[in-house]
């Protein structure tokens, strides 16, 4: 139906995977939030230096209009931690890789105690 938001399409994981994200989209988020959060979890992981995004540039503060990489990342834990653990560990496989090549950068900088979200503080 136009205009209507589609449930979140990731190519890399298996269907059954596929079928408890759609699943989890359906009883405890929103169509497509997970194919998005993902989606921007890897355009920072993939973006050169000079065009990651700010934490603080741009942003009005409401997550819904401006959200922080920090959301989406977040809603990546809340998928991998609500999904069966198959369906889980495939997903954690995905954003696992993209953690990585993210913290590689020499202008991440993740700090606080543990236990810690990286991502809270490394851009």
């Amino acid at each position: 139906m136009f205009g209507e938001r589609r449930y979140s399409k990731i190519g890399r994981i298996s269907g059954s995977a596929q079928a408890q994200i759609i699943r989890l989209e359906r009883t405890r988020l929103q169509p497509g939030l997970v194919e998005q959060a993902l989606s921007l979890w890897t355009a920072i992981a993939r973006a050169p230096s000079s065009r990651l995004p700010s934490p603080f540039d741009d942003r009005c503060g409401v997550a819904a209009c401006c959200p922080q990489p920090a959301d989406e990342r977040d809603l990546l834990e809340l998928a991998i931690h609500a999904l069966p653990k198959k369906s889980s560990r495939e997903l954690r496989v995905i954003v696992e890789a993209l953690d990585l090549r993210i913290l590689e950068r020499p202008d991440a900088f993740p700090y606080g105690p543990q236990p810690h979200r990286w991502w809270h503080s490394a851009f």
